[in-house]
């Protein structure tokens, strides 16, 4: 025979709360009850909840991303190839229109690969992972602190201290706990650190004989840069880091690269070398002699190979005046096409600004060109002025002062080309300043490339190195992810706008005044206003100044 208290509990179990949003330090529900329905467990909740299907999303749209920069530049060579010369490029006995459908296939093909191309898993198990390990993390926490409330309940029942009116929790309310902002951005972190060092363990397993230092050092330069802004919002370190920061590490970069590239083009990524070879225009003679310079092949004062001497005495008889020195038409297939990218990419927003300002848009795109190609000659020519300069200015005042003359050995050696790497990076002045930190973060990778190579190459074991990378690809992912879900204005433009779509992240829009940028008392309250770099900084410097 049941008594009344028996009857009592069971209607108390049996009540579910209601939909208000808990959170874990006041998590008591309000007054209502419906029965348990069927079929409506946890693992049937989890597979038709939105989080699942928005992090599936993103699993796909982070590989198709990484499909298409795998497979689209190989697709564009094999096309112009194919366009320019067909017949160089089609073997021998076969028809140019097959063998041309069976490279694309091919490359198509490759694409998918993970042992031939590890770009598309490297971004799946990086972002789309991250996005899955943080949905099953955040219920597991939700889980937890059910589990808590569910013990504090029983035993405030074996105390006899709940009432008929007090709310009850039951195993089916994790989705009614909303979890404190800390916790979740702790969370985020661990989440995003996880996945990125499985991606990179996993391209290490997957693809042993295929370097990933390129990735890695690219999260790393990102991750920085969200330190560096964080270190501009909060005043931290010197006053001269917002406004010259981005130039220091331009000249600090293009000077270990440029001397990579004169005496030791290995250290430096294949195509990043032999785009600077090909922009340089640079007779292979003459870099032959300066590399023999130094690793004192040619001697100067000393009877020297046949092949040696024929090395510069073929090059002063070849040196006549090439009219396509001065062709300005290679300078604009270079940089038009790049600024003439965002309309190719984002044609709705291009077409829309050329509507509202015409004339002023053609002139933008026409006076940026214009300027990169300036930036292109100054850097070239300001690093053969700095060789040039050392070897036929500073080492005559050196030879007077001194009183006797220099060897040619000397003159020759390392302290030109240091000296001509060192300045050319000064023609990033050419650029606007958000540009200017574009770039550097574009070369500073490759400088850190180089002198990776050159300063830990055969020091450590190949499991040191494959731990200390993992440990800085997770850790910049882990600083790159946190900024984008907790403060997009520490992103810069350019990594938010591909996150963000990747990830699902909504933009925070501003309303724009004139021509200025959009007012703080505009803004949600909880959002967080996206500003530009510039702006930014500018916004930092006058608040200094008061």
């Amino acid at each position: 025979m049941i008594n009344s208290d028996d009857r009592k509990d069971e209607k108390v179990l049996a009540s579910i709360p209601t939909a208000k949003e808990l959170s874990p330090s006041n998590p008591t529900p309000t007054s209502h009850s419906r029965k348990p329905q069927k079929g409506n467990g946890p693992s049937v909740r989890l597979a038709n909840s939105p989080e699942l299907v928005k992090a599936l999303r993103v699993c796909v749209r982070a590989y198709g991303v990484g499909y298409v920069f795998a497979t689209a530049p190989k697709l564009v060579k094999t096309l112009l190839a194919f366009l320019l010369n067909p017949r160089k490029s089609t073997p021998k006995g076969q028809n140019p229109i097959a063998a041309f459908l069976i490279s694309i296939a091919t490359v198509i093909k490759d694409g998918t690969s993970s042992r031939k191309d590890g770009m598309s898993m490297l971004l799946l198990i990086s972002l789309g992972g991250y996005k899955l390990l943080e949905l099953f993390l955040n219920r597991g926490m939700k889980k937890a602190i059910l589990a808590q409330q569910l013990q504090r309940q029983n035993e405030q029942q074996h105390n006899q201290r709940s009432t008929q009116h007090q709310q009850q929790w039951t195993r089916n309310d994790a989705d009614k706990i909303e979890l404190a902002p800390e916790l979740r951005q702790r969370i985020t972190m661990m989440a995003s650190f996880l996945s990125s060092a499985a991606a990179i363990i996993f391209m290490h397993r997957y693809r042993p004989h295929h370097a990933t230092i390129d990735y890695s050092l690219f999260a790393v330069v990102r991750g920085l840069d969200v330190l560096g802004h964080i270190a501009v919002k909060n005043r931290w370190g010197p006053r001269w880091l917002g406004s010259y920061g981005s130039l220091a590490v331009f000249v600090m970069a293009c000077t270990e690269i440029m001397f990579s590239w004169l005496y030791e083009p290995e250290r430096l990524p294949g195509p990043y070398a032999f785009w600077i070879t090909k922009m340089a225009r640079m007779d292979k003679r003459l870099l032959g002699a300066l590399r023999g310079v130094r690793l004192g092949v040619i001697n100067y004062g000393q009877p020297n190979p046949p092949e040696v001497r024929n090395l510069l005495i073929s090059l002063c008889q070849d040196l006549h005046l090439d009219p396509k020195m001065g062709d300005i038409d290679t300078i604009n297939k270079i940089y038009l096409p790049v600024h003439l990218l965002p309309a190719v990419i984002n044609p709705k927003a291009f077409l829309k600004k050329l509507k509202e300002d015409p004339v002023g848009t053609i002139t933008s795109t026409l006076l940026s060109a214009a300027r990169s190609s300036a930036f292109l000659a100054s850097y070239i020519a300001l690093t053969w002025y700095g060789i040039c300069f050392w070897r036929s200015r500073i080492m005559p005042l050196a030879s007077k002062l001194r009183g006797k003359e220099i060897s040619g050995n000397i003159i020759d050696n390392i302290y030109g080309s240091l000296l001509g790497s060192f300045l050319c990076g000064f023609s990033v002045q050419i650029e606007k300043p958000h540009r200017r930190a574009e770039m550097a973060l574009y070369v500073l990778p490759r400088a850190m490339y180089s002198m990776w190579s050159r300063v830990m190459f055969g020091r450590l074991s190949r499991k040191t190195e494959i731990a200390g990378e993992t440990l800085m690809f997770a850790t910049s992912m882990c600083v790159l992810l946190t900024g984008m879900m907790w403060g997009q204005d520490m992103v810069r433009p350019s990594m938010r706008g591909l996150l963000g779509w990747m990830l699902e992240i909504p933009r925070i829009r501003q309303q724009r005044h004139g021509k200025g940028k959009a007012k703080a008392d505009d803004l949600e309250p909880s959002a967080v206003a996206a500003i530009d770099d510039k702006g930014a900084l500018a916004t930092v410097e006058r608040e200094r100044s008061v």
